[in-house]
């Protein structure tokens, strides 16, 4: 394939060269060969902020046991939309906390002065979750030690509880039996693995096993299995981690997701006071379409087509860009030839009947909403095909960077160690964990949809010791190589179009039905490009899953989008909360945001149900949703401060 139409000779590259840009083009033609200073480390990722006055919901933030994943605990309470989330220490605040609050401790060592705390505070009306935490507590949880850890695959949730199962664990849990308390759910030979106990005027909530990090395992894979090929397919990928650890039985169940809804449904038995969150998706919406797609070469011709279908059904996307391979003098000849191909008269004749991207055509579609990100190569290494995929797009003038990307062909090294180079970018969500593959195929050649990853939803990356990463996994489910031949891989399930739409609109009007999601979308632009009859069924699957979408109320977004409201969503506060066995007023903060968030308030709460909610003066409507088997008043919020006020009966 020839990337520029028409040779341009030196003489006419250095006049117009000059002409453009006088000396400065000979600056920047001796900079086309000078390499890029590497970016700076990530940025870290702190626990919630420390408690300054009443604060509903409390985590435990004290030195525990390595690997210690408190913090992603404090991440999956956020991705669950508990807002005024605080951190607390033993040490030093613990004479901040009122009984009115729930606290959540992990594996911390507790003292004996420590553990009657927690049992005067308990016993006056406060909540406590603990995941697998100190047995000296084993009174409060209502509970008997057993003395031995055990490993069981499954939890099998009470259906009270409103969540599916059973659900993978990939860790031990401490065996109990119960002294009073109830059983919310056990493993597959009855013993105890969550309960819940009323203790004097309070209640607590006990994991006997680790939550934080069976969640981790379920989303990022098996950590024994890094860098090990085991999918058949060429290359370490993302997808190597899961084969025969996630059960291909239980795929199109987000386990991830249901695990941490009993965690959310647990705080609301145990909260004294009804706990406001917010809904996991924009502007109330029962899901999300996160539309991306890989191009390898495409010419403006094959992106304007492929935009031209999502803008049809008022969505943005993301294009994952690799431009065709050039050295320092083949890119000073591109972005010379796209200068000029804006110049009078001549620009057209220079510019070519279709070119490639040029800075100027990726302005145009940023400013119509879309993202325009790299799609590094790195068979070369991980750092190393970063480094040379970012610095050839700022040579390209395509820069700066977006904060979303996917790798080519999902290579993945580590068990996380693509999400850490990805910071060191500035990259903030990653689409690598694909549905795609040998990996999703039973052993009786039934390919499988649903969530490899467990989860619909973005979370941030853990590493092995709990250290999380400024990195979102968003994974990619809806995938067109999976569904058809695209590339003749012969790892496709080899539908036409109308089938493959079929099969992706199932999984939307099962993620709207029951299971809030944001799935990930891919579309190779490449089909475009190669034209044929698989451009054509391609483009039929597109349009028809998207339109879809459109029709059940669902966001078509940019995935650059989808992070700009995850950071809202999680920035969001509330404060001045104050509870009177009747009342709830609270002052909610939201950023600045194009996307509507949603509080969802219980309408129920014990023995009380809700009458009435304000923001301001205004009285809301009745509008509700369920999570977790409990239904809630919901509310859309404008960016801004809201008073809002509960009134139960």
């Amino acid at each position: 394939m020839h990337y520029l139409q028409r040779p341009i000779t030196r003489r006419a590259f250095l006049s117009g060269l000059l002409a453009a840009t006088g000396l400065g083009g000979l600056v920047a033609y001796g900079a086309e060969h000078w390499p890029l200073p590497p970016p700076a480390a990530g940025a870290s990722v702190s626990l919630p902020p420390v408690t300054d006055g009443f604060a509903p919901l409390l985590l435990v933030a004290d030195p525990a046991p390595r690997p210690d994943f408190t913090a992603y605990l404090g991440e999956i309470l956020r991705a669950e939309g508990f807002i005024g989330l605080r951190r607390i220490s033993f040490d030093d605040q613990i004479d901040q906390v009122r009984t009115g609050a729930v606290i959540i401790i992990g594996s911390v060592p507790l003292s004996a002065g420590q553990v009657a705390w927690l049992q005067h505070f308990v016993h006056a009306g406060g909540g406590l979750i603990g995941i697998r935490p100190d047995p000296a507590l084993a009174e409060i949880f209502g509970v008997r030690y057993l003395g031995s850890s055990q490993r069981d695959d499954s939890l099998f949730p009470i259906p009270a509880t409103g969540i599916s199962g059973p659900l993978q664990l990939h860790t031990v849990y401490e065996r109990v039996t119960v002294q009073g308390a109830e059983i919310i759910a056990t493993g597959s030979n009855g013993d105890p693995l969550v309960t819940i106990h009323q203790f004097g005027a309070g209640r607590a909530a006990l994991w006997t096993f680790d939550l934080a990090l069976t969640i981790a395992l379920i989303r990022q894979g098996n950590p024994a299995w890094t860098n090990q090929e085991r999918d058949l397919m060429e290359g370490l990928r993302a997808s190597d981690l899961f084969v025969d650890w996630i059960d291909l039985e239980r795929i199109a169940l987000p386990q991830a997701d249901e695990h941490q809804r009993l965690l959310s449904r647990m705080i609301e038995e145990v909260s004294p006071l009804p706990l406001p969150r917010l809904w996991y998706l924009p502007d109330n919406a029962s899901g999300a379409i996160i539309a991306t797609g890989d191009a390898h070469g495409s010419r403006v011709s094959h992106i304007e087509q492929w935009l031209g279908i999502v803008e049809r059904h008022d969505g943005t996307a993301s294009i994952y860009y690799t431009p065709p391979p050039t050295d320092a003098s083949g890119r000073l000849s591109r972005k010379l030839r796209w200068m000029l191909s804006r110049a009078p008269v001549i620009g057209s004749t220079l510019g070519g009947d279709d070119p490639l991207p040029g800075p100027h055509h990726v302005q145009a579609w940023r400013d119509r909403g879309h993202e325009f990100g790299m799609h590094p190569y790195v068979e070369e290494g991980l750092e190393a095909g970063y480094y040379r995929h970012w610095s050839e797009f700022i040579k390209l003038g395509y820069g700066p960077l977006p904060p979303t990307v996917r790798t080519h062909r999902i290579l993945w090294q580590g068990w996380v160690d693509n999400a850490i180079v990805q910071a060191a970018y500035g990259i903030r969500m990653n689409l690598d964990h694909y549905h795609s593959g040998p990996v999703v195929r039973k052993t009786d050649g039934t390919w499988t949809m649903g969530y490899l990853n467990g989860s619909g939803l973005p979370l941030r990356f853990v590493d092995r010791d709990g250290t999380v990463i400024d990195v979102y996994q968003q994974a990619t489910h809806l995938v067109d190589e999976h569904l058809m031949p695209v590339f003749q891989t012969g790892y496709e399930v080899g539908f036409s179009g109308e089938q493959a739409a079929a099969q992706s609109i199932a999984q939307i009007a099962a993620s709207v039905d029951r299971y809030p999601a944001a799935l990930g979308l891919q579309c190779h632009v490449d089909p475009f490009l190669i034209g044929g009859p698989i451009a054509g069924e391609v483009a039929r699957w597109f349009d028809q899953t998207l339109a879809y979408a459109t029709q059940v109320g669902l966001p078509i977004m940019a995935a650059e989008q989808w992070l700009r409201f995850i950071d809202a969503r999680r920035a969001s506060d509330l404060q001045e909360l104050n509870w009177d066995n009747q009342r709830l007023s609270g002052t909610i903060t939201i950023p600045s945001t194009r996307f509507d968030l949603t509080l969802c308030i219980p309408e129920t709460h014990r023995t009380a149900r809700l009458a009435a909610v304000t923001i301001g003066t205004d009285r809301m409507p009745h509008l509700q949703r369920q999570i977790a088997g409990k239904t809630y008043r919901v509310i859309r919020l404008t960016s801004g401060q809201h008073q809002v006020q509960a009134t139960y009966t």
